[in-house]
């Protein structure tokens, strides 16, 4: 009786996992971030520059799902405390928890939101006559939005924070403001 069991669990987990099977889910867009410091030391810093945000997800049912998201963007960076040019690049490994719209490629709502943890970094390069200065902000990541619809398009609205753990740049934090078009 007992490997009777056993063998009806085991096809029922495999038929259960082959029902929800996990896949890869992507987006492209726009990102919009500020640079704050703690102290005098750090650099207040603005940057405007585009994000791709690839996403593994294991879908609980149609509309709930657990993942794993890897956002990186570039972007153009001023110091708005010398007023100097800058290249930004951030990068993150996120696990996210998303629910509704986004959630997973068969999901039919018209919203999704979704919340992820992880870590990160927010790196700021300044280039001079001196050469080359790396201001880099990593540490904890957390990210949340939500997804809607838009004149057929599905659309990601994220808020995302590096929270600084450099002790060289006065643990400064940064936030960034993304509009992320899903394909899925």
């Amino acid at each position: 009786m007992k490997r009777i069991l056993s063998i009806l669990l085991l096809c029922s987990a495999a038929v259960g996992w082959a029902q929800n099977d996990p896949h890869l889910l992507h987006g492209f867009g726009y990102d919009y971030s500020i640079g704050v410091p703690r102290n005098n030391a750090g650099q207040l810093f603005i940057g405007n520059g585009i994000s791709y945000v690839p996403r593994y997800v294991k879908p609980f049912n149609n509309d709930m799902s657990v993942g794993v998201s890897l956002p990186v963007g570039a972007a153009f960076v001023q110091s708005m405390v010398t007023g100097a040019g800058a290249f930004g690049a951030n990068y993150a490994v996120c696990v996210d928890f998303a629910a509704g719209m986004g959630s997973t490629q068969s999901s039919a709502k018209m919203l999704g939101v979704f919340f992820g943890l992880g870590l990160g970094s927010y790196d700021v390069y300044y280039f001079d006559i001196f050469g080359t200065t790396r201001d880099a902000h990593y540490g904890p990541y957390v990210q949340a939005g939500f997804r809607l619809p838009y004149y057929g398009q599905d659309v990601t609205v994220v808020l995302s924070n590096w929270r600084g753990i450099n002790a060289n740049n006065g643990r400064s934090q940064v936030f960034a403001l993304k509009l992320i078009y899903e394909f899925f």
